[in-house]
């Protein structure tokens, strides 16, 4: 028996086609089941970073299933998918002639409450987290010998004791590598296949996140920064919603600031042509040791839409 499944392409993280990053979005009907293995194909087939698979609303009131999948694995959460899917999902009912504003997803880091602006564009979705630093960092020598080129790059301040390696949510680590100059530092970046830290297996996904700080704010009370996620097996991307997540998360929690939110506007993707904007809120607790709220936004645009044969999976 063979199954049509209709699905979308989007651009994430811009509103600019052919800008951003791409995602596939794959509509699972109720009655259609697709295994772990056909998901993992489709993934394949696409390329992308991620492709995600949107179930049909089953009318719990959890929300819309999400699998998201890499080329090689499936995720428990990821951005760029989120803000995607929360677009697509947007979008569509406006073009139904419906003005969905709230929309629920459920993926397998819990359940995501977003918010879609039908006049911007913009999804802003509250992120499940369960934020940790891990105890074990990242040594310079071995950032240096994924990135030989940065030498003279790599900021050490006084007291430094490694990179910082941050979960987002559990199965994720991002080891975030801050650079010291942005013109000079963000493209000597380059693509390579040793890692900058070594993990168990089972670790689940682990990327290095390279990252600037700008000197100044383009926008009253948002902190700017530039960055570069070049992962060994899956080359770089250029927009990483759950690294941009870890990356401020950890910066908030290092102001020992309780019950303040903090703002942050990323830009990504610039020296592989495919420019992004992502920004994150995050706020801290009344100890001032926890996240209390993660706000990730950003917008989509649509690019292709069609339909794929799927045989012998119902």
């Amino acid at each position: 028996m063979t199954t049509a499944l209709s699905f979308a392409t989007v651009d994430v993280f811009t509103d600019t086609r052919f800008t951003g990053n791409p995602l596939a979005i794959v509509n699972i009907p109720q009655e259609v089941y697709l295994a772990q293995e056909t998901k993992q194909k489709i993934a394949r087939e696409f390329n992308f970073s991620e492709t995600v698979f949107l179930h049909e609303d089953d009318g719990a009131g959890e929300g819309r299933k999400v699998d998201i999948f890499t080329v090689n694995e499936e995720l428990p959460f990821a951005g760029h998918p989120t803000i995607g899917s929360l677009y697509y999902i947007g979008s569509q009912s406006q073009a139904e002639g419906q003005d969905v504003q709230s929309i629920k997803l459920l993926c397998k880091a819990g359940i995501i409450e977003a918010k879609y602006d039908h006049s911007t564009h913009i999804a802003a979705a509250e992120i499940p987290h369960n934020v940790h630093i891990h105890s074990t960092r990242a040594s310079p020598e071995a950032v240096l010998a994924s990135q030989p080129r940065l030498e003279d790059d790599l900021y050490v301040n006084n007291g430094f004791l490694g990179y910082p390696i941050v979960s987002p949510v559990r199965g994720m680590q991002f080891v975030l590598i801050r650079l010291k100059d942005l013109i000079r530092s963000l493209p000597r970046v380059q693509l390579s296949h040793i890692p900058v830290h070594q993990t168990e297996d089972g670790a689940g996904f682990v990327a290095p996140y390279y990252y600037v700080m700008y000197n100044h704010e383009t926008k009253a009370g948002w902190t700017q920064i530039e960055s570069r996620m070049v992962e060994p097996e899956i080359g770089e991307d250029p927009a990483t919603g759950s690294a941009a997540c870890a990356l401020t998360c950890y910066l908030a929690l290092q102001s020992k600031s309780p019950g303040t939110t903090f703002k942050y506007e990323i830009k990504q993707g610039v020296d592989m042509g495919r420019e992004s904007h992502i920004s994150v809120e995050v706020t801290i607790d009344a100890t001032g040791a926890k996240i209390e709220k993660v706000i990730l936004s950003g917008t989509a645009v649509l690019v292709a839409q069609g339909t794929m044969k799927i045989q012998d999976m119902v």
